[in-house]
């Protein structure tokens, strides 16, 4: 798969909630290796993750690759809505 192809790809936490859409990848240059996604939150995940109440535009985030189950036409975390406190940091 291109890098290319994850731009775009909407992003679900377990359970099939979808809270996002991936932005870009982020590399280690040092070990080439692929360390997390970004992404765009949707308001409605954004509030129940970051716990923000007001927020103007879309909000980004990393999720670290550890974090993702399974990659197909969508991209599903291990973890639930609730459980991403403890894994996505905003950007």
């Amino acid at each position: 798969m291109l890098a290319s192809e994850f731009r775009g790809k909407q992003v679900f936490a377990a359970g099939m909630n979808l809270i996002g859409a991936v932005d870009d990848l982020m590399i280690d240059v040092q070990s080439y290796t692929l360390t997390d996604l970004t992404m765009k939150l949707r308001k409605e995940a954004a509030r129940k993750i970051l716990g923000k109440t007001f927020m103007l535009g879309s909000t980004r985030a990393r999720v670290p690759v550890s974090a993702v189950d399974k990659v197909g036409d969508s991209i599903i975390l291990r973890f639930s809505i609730d459980q991403l406190q403890e894994h996505i940091q905003k950007l």
